[in-house]
């Protein structure tokens, strides 16, 4: 291939990316990535990892948490709020006993 063919190839691969960007949220989770279509189109949130997402979290990325919603992909909130939930209730549990010395 020589340098145009690069050039075009180049130049078709970032423009799939930049729409897919604009299109679609990228979400990394505990179970792997999952591309949600996103509600309006803009660069924001075009990817969050959201494996340590709490409630607060949530309540930042509220365009984000309604498009899971329509995508019925809702057990990402759940599952990640919940894994957050344990990990504080762990570390508190721990601080308690002594175990994380």
């Amino acid at each position: 291939m020589g340098r145009l063919g690069s050039l075009l190839l180049g130049m078709i691969v970032g423009g799939a990316l930049v729409f897919g960007s604009l299109k679609y949220h990228t979400v990394r989770a505990m179970d792997g990535f999952h591309f949600v279509p996103k509600s309006d189109t803009t660069f924001d949130e075009a990817y969050v990892d959201i494996r340590e997402f709490g409630p607060s979290d949530w309540d930042k990325h509220r365009s984000l948490a309604a498009a899971l919603i329509k995508a019925n992909k809702e057990t990402l909130i759940v599952d990640s709020a919940a894994a957050s939930l344990r990990a504080t209730m762990r570390s508190a549990f721990d601080g308690l006993t002594g175990s994380g010395n």
